[in-house]
């Protein structure tokens, strides 16, 4: 028979390795890498530069989604297009492109971090052609390679706009005018 102290750490072993082969749930979102206090007041300061003067719909949701980046210590840059986005993870190989067939996770969140859609809550990719999603996916993507990650924060107009975002029963999943951040991740090319 084992001594009692051995058995504890035996078991405790065998939980730290085998827990997290058995979870059966996807790993999470890709994050970006925590941010020493001085690169944090150069991304800062970076962004501050980006505030808009103007007080109408588009200049108060590009101020909301620059205060957001900030808050949440994220390395956004401003694309031409009005979203803003981080490569959190470029990918390999060549970019992605309009018309290809894509499977991803993502997940998708108001700017007060309250989660509207998760595909790994519902545990499936989702699988879409670049081209026909909203106007911010079908920029942001092809900035991002296959195996890639990206956050996305975008106002409105090139997400869900006017009309919002109604579910299948038609509840509103996503209000008019909601500037939105995704993150998407786990991005592979389809083969058909």
């Amino acid at each position: 028979m084992l001594h009692p102290r051995l058995t504890t750490f035996l078991l405790a072993t065998i939980l730290v390795f085998a827990l997290p082969c058995c979870s059966g749930s996807s790993p999470a979102p890709a994050s970006a890498p925590e941010k020493d206090e001085a690169t944090r007041g150069a991304i800062e300061e970076r962004l501050i530069t980006e505030l808009s003067p103007s007080d109408d719909r588009a200049g108060r949701q590009r101020n909301a989604i620059i205060n957001r980046a900030i808050d949440q210590n994220y390395d956004v840059y401003a694309a031409p297009e009005g979203y803003f986005y981080e490569i959190l993870e470029p990918g390999d190989y060549s970019p992605l492109a309009e018309g290809d067939i894509v499977h991803a996770h993502y997940q998708g969140t108001f700017l007060d971090g309250k989660v509207f859609d998760d595909s790994r809550k519902r545990g499936k990719k989702l699988r879409f052609i670049i081209g026909q999603l909203i106007p911010a996916w079908n920029l942001a993507l092809q900035r991002l390679k296959p195996g890639g990650a990206i956050r996305i924060l975008t106002p409105s107009e090139l997400a869900y706009g006017a009309d919002g975002l109604t579910g299948p029963r038609g509840d509103t999943l996503v209000p008019a005018h909601s500037v939105l951040e995704f993150l998407i991740d786990e991005v592979e090319i389809v083969e058909e």
